[in-house]
């Protein structure tokens, strides 16, 4: 996808963005956030030794977040920020 995106084009791609299990869901309980068939941002459980202490997020082809978010939902809405941000953003990363 060309960068950067206007306003409304951005906008169009986060409202068409549902968050689905990922096809190997049963082995990693990953989920895709998804608009249009493309991949925008990857969910997974985030654990603190044995124990699930959140989700944690990464943009597609990116680096995981750092700090997890309360529920797969939250994350996702957190995801598709930065993501809203890295393509409207012009300088090359």
């Amino acid at each position: 996808m060309p960068r950067p995106l206007s306003a409304a084009q951005v906008q169009a791609v986060i409202d068409a963005a549902v968050l689905e299990k990922a096809p190997d869901h049963r082995d990693t309980r990953r989920w895709h956030v998804v608009s249009n068939s493309q991949l925008l941002a990857v969910i997974e459980p985030a654990y603190r030794g044995l124990t699930r202490h959140g989700w944690r997020w990464k943009l597609a082809g990116g680096t995981w977040a750092a700090r997890p978010e309360a529920n797969r939902e939250k994350a996702a809405v957190v995801a598709l920020g930065a993501w809203q941000r890295w393509a409207t953003s012009s300088e090359e990363k």
